[in-house]
Protein backbone atom coordinates (compact mmCIF):
# COMPACT_ATOMS: atom_id res chain seq x y z
CA UNK A 1 0.00 0.00 0.00
CA UNK A 2 2.84 2.47 0.85
CA UNK A 3 4.78 1.54 -2.26
CA UNK A 4 1.83 2.27 -4.23
CA UNK A 5 1.31 5.58 -2.77
CA UNK A 6 4.74 6.44 -3.42
CA UNK A 7 4.31 5.47 -6.86
CA UNK A 8 0.72 7.73 -6.98
CA UNK A 9 3.67 10.62 -6.07
CA UNK A 10 6.13 10.28 -8.25
CA UNK A 11 3.74 9.72 -11.61
CA UNK A 12 2.20 13.03 -9.99
CA UNK A 13 4.77 14.67 -9.55
CA UNK A 14 6.68 13.73 -13.04
CA UNK A 15 3.23 14.79 -14.67
CA UNK A 16 3.18 17.95 -12.77
CA UNK A 17 6.79 18.82 -13.99
CA UNK A 18 6.35 17.94 -17.31
CA UNK A 19 3.20 20.51 -17.88
CA UNK A 20 5.46 22.87 -16.40
CA UNK A 21 7.97 22.95 -18.28
CA UNK A 22 5.96 22.65 -21.11
CA UNK A 23 4.38 26.14 -19.87
CA UNK A 24 7.19 27.88 -19.54
CA UNK A 25 6.82 31.83 -18.67
CA UNK A 26 8.78 32.74 -22.14
CA UNK A 27 5.99 30.83 -24.05
CA UNK A 28 3.07 32.82 -22.27
CA UNK A 29 0.88 34.85 -24.76
CA UNK A 30 1.21 38.35 -23.40
CA UNK A 31 -2.80 38.81 -23.47
CA UNK A 32 -3.03 34.81 -22.04
CA UNK A 33 -3.71 35.51 -18.31
CA UNK A 34 -5.11 32.46 -17.95
CA UNK A 35 -1.79 30.69 -18.97
CA UNK A 36 -0.10 32.46 -16.61
CA UNK A 37 -2.21 31.76 -13.80
CA UNK A 38 -1.83 28.30 -14.98
CA UNK A 39 2.04 28.62 -14.66
CA UNK A 40 2.11 30.08 -11.62
CA UNK A 41 -0.11 27.68 -10.05
CA UNK A 42 1.75 24.81 -11.41
CA UNK A 43 4.54 25.96 -9.63
CA UNK A 44 2.67 26.58 -6.67
CA UNK A 45 1.56 22.82 -6.50
CA UNK A 46 5.29 21.19 -6.96
CA UNK A 47 6.32 23.35 -4.71
CA UNK A 48 3.64 21.93 -2.03
CA UNK A 49 4.68 18.72 -2.99
CA UNK A 50 8.01 19.18 -3.18
CA UNK A 51 8.46 17.87 -7.02
CA UNK A 52 10.20 21.38 -7.84
CA UNK A 53 13.83 22.25 -6.88
CA UNK A 54 14.32 25.68 -6.81
CA UNK A 55 16.25 27.79 -9.03
CA UNK A 56 18.10 29.15 -6.79
CA UNK A 57 18.27 29.26 -2.52
CA UNK A 58 20.26 31.44 -0.55
CA UNK A 59 19.99 33.47 2.11
CA UNK A 60 18.28 37.07 1.39
CA UNK A 61 21.13 38.85 2.18
CA UNK A 62 22.82 37.12 -0.46
CA UNK A 63 20.84 38.71 -2.51
CA UNK A 64 21.19 42.44 -4.08
CA UNK A 65 18.28 44.39 -4.97
CA UNK A 66 18.04 46.35 -8.63
CA UNK A 67 14.61 47.52 -8.52
CA UNK A 68 11.36 46.51 -7.15
CA UNK A 69 11.39 43.59 -9.59
CA UNK A 70 14.61 42.57 -10.06
CA UNK A 71 16.97 40.55 -7.69
CA UNK A 72 20.63 39.59 -8.89
CA UNK A 73 22.77 36.92 -7.15
CA UNK A 74 25.85 37.23 -8.33
CA UNK A 75 25.74 37.20 -12.25
CA UNK A 76 21.72 35.72 -12.14
CA UNK A 77 19.34 38.23 -12.58
CA UNK A 78 16.01 37.14 -11.36
CA UNK A 79 12.67 38.85 -12.38
CA UNK A 80 9.75 38.42 -10.43
CA UNK A 81 6.81 37.13 -12.09
CA UNK A 82 3.11 38.85 -11.82
CA UNK A 83 4.12 42.39 -11.01
CA UNK A 84 5.12 45.14 -12.89
CA UNK A 85 6.78 48.02 -9.89
CA UNK A 86 6.67 51.83 -10.65
CA UNK A 87 9.62 53.01 -12.73
CA UNK A 88 12.71 54.37 -11.20
CA UNK A 89 11.90 57.92 -12.56
CA UNK A 90 8.12 57.73 -11.96
CA UNK A 91 6.24 59.48 -8.74
CA UNK A 92 3.20 58.33 -7.33
CA UNK A 93 0.22 60.70 -6.39
CA UNK A 94 -0.63 61.02 -2.67
CA UNK A 95 -4.00 61.31 -1.18
CA UNK A 96 -2.76 64.84 -0.10
CA UNK A 97 -2.32 65.69 -3.72
CA UNK A 98 1.91 65.39 -3.71
CA UNK A 99 4.05 63.18 -4.40
CA UNK A 100 6.40 60.00 -3.45
CA UNK A 101 9.22 58.02 -4.30
CA UNK A 102 6.87 55.17 -5.06
CA UNK A 103 9.65 53.36 -7.38
CA UNK A 104 11.93 53.63 -4.24
CA UNK A 105 9.82 52.67 -1.40
CA UNK A 106 9.05 49.52 -3.53
CA UNK A 107 13.13 49.05 -3.90
CA UNK A 108 13.58 50.09 -0.01
CA UNK A 109 10.64 47.24 0.71
CA UNK A 110 12.13 44.32 -1.23
CA UNK A 111 15.60 45.27 0.30
CA UNK A 112 13.88 45.06 4.05
CA UNK A 113 12.20 41.67 2.88
CA UNK A 114 15.75 40.41 1.38
CA UNK A 115 17.55 41.77 4.98
CA UNK A 116 15.22 39.78 6.98
CA UNK A 117 15.01 36.79 5.22
CA UNK A 118 17.14 33.59 6.25
CA UNK A 119 15.97 31.94 3.38
CA UNK A 120 15.18 33.43 -0.55
CA UNK A 121 14.01 30.50 -2.62
CA UNK A 122 13.31 31.37 -6.41
CA UNK A 123 11.04 28.81 -8.71
CA UNK A 124 11.31 29.49 -12.62
CA UNK A 125 11.76 27.26 -15.54
CA UNK A 126 13.82 29.02 -18.49
CA UNK A 127 15.80 32.59 -19.24
CA UNK A 128 13.53 34.90 -20.88
CA UNK A 129 15.39 36.96 -23.88
CA UNK A 130 16.80 39.56 -21.75
CA UNK A 131 18.67 37.13 -19.79
CA UNK A 132 16.93 37.51 -16.78
CA UNK A 133 15.03 34.50 -15.58
CA UNK A 134 11.61 34.91 -14.58
CA UNK A 135 10.90 33.49 -11.10
CA UNK A 136 8.23 33.42 -8.01
CA UNK A 137 10.71 34.19 -5.20
CA UNK A 138 9.44 33.08 -1.68
CA UNK A 139 11.51 34.90 1.27
CA UNK A 140 10.88 32.63 4.02
CA UNK A 141 7.76 30.85 2.79
CA UNK A 142 6.26 34.61 1.55
CA UNK A 143 5.62 35.12 -2.37
CA UNK A 144 7.78 38.17 -2.73
CA UNK A 145 5.45 39.44 -5.05
CA UNK A 146 2.59 38.89 -3.94
CA UNK A 147 3.75 40.77 -0.86
CA UNK A 148 4.33 43.86 -2.76
CA UNK A 149 0.88 43.93 -4.25
CA UNK A 150 -0.61 43.49 -0.90
CA UNK A 151 1.04 46.54 0.41
CA UNK A 152 0.10 48.76 -2.71
CA UNK A 153 4.00 48.82 -3.83
CA UNK A 154 3.45 47.48 -7.13
CA UNK A 155 0.80 46.47 -9.74
CA UNK A 156 -0.05 43.19 -10.82
CA UNK A 157 1.00 42.70 -14.47
CA UNK A 158 -1.99 43.51 -16.62
CA UNK A 159 -1.46 40.55 -18.65
CA UNK A 160 -1.13 37.78 -16.24
CA UNK A 161 -3.93 38.55 -13.90
CA UNK A 162 -2.30 37.31 -10.82
CA UNK A 163 -2.40 38.56 -7.38
CA UNK A 164 -6.19 39.75 -7.63
CA UNK A 165 -6.99 39.14 -3.94
CA UNK A 166 -3.98 41.31 -2.72
CA UNK A 167 -4.53 43.78 -5.20
CA UNK A 168 -8.04 43.96 -4.23
CA UNK A 169 -6.92 44.29 -0.44
CA UNK A 170 -4.81 47.11 -1.26
CA UNK A 171 -6.88 49.07 -3.82
CA UNK A 172 -10.07 48.91 -0.29
CA UNK A 173 -7.55 50.06 2.10
CA UNK A 174 -6.26 53.15 -0.23
CA UNK A 175 -2.38 51.44 0.33
CA UNK A 176 1.02 52.32 -1.24
CA UNK A 177 0.01 53.50 -5.06
CA UNK A 178 -4.05 52.89 -3.94
CA UNK A 179 -3.88 55.94 -1.86
CA UNK A 180 -4.77 58.58 -5.60
CA UNK A 181 -4.94 58.04 -9.39
CA UNK A 182 -1.40 57.07 -10.56
CA UNK A 183 -1.10 55.85 -14.06
CA UNK A 184 0.84 52.26 -13.89
CA UNK A 185 3.99 51.78 -15.20
CA UNK A 186 2.63 50.39 -18.50
CA UNK A 187 0.62 53.66 -18.98
CA UNK A 188 3.73 55.98 -17.87
CA UNK A 189 6.47 54.50 -19.93
CA UNK A 190 3.96 55.23 -23.17
CA UNK A 191 3.95 58.90 -21.91
CA UNK A 192 7.63 59.11 -21.81
CA UNK A 193 7.63 58.13 -25.81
Amino acid sequence: MARTMMIKQTLTGVAFAIVASGASSTELQQSDPISARIFLELHSIQKLAGNIRPLVSAPGQAFRVIDGEVLALGKLKIRLIGIDVPEAAQQCNSQSGDSWDCAGRASDRVQDIMDLAERVECFSSQPESRGHYIATCDADGQDVGALLVAEGLAWPDRNQGYYQPEVSTAQADGLGIWQAHTPPPWEWRQEQH
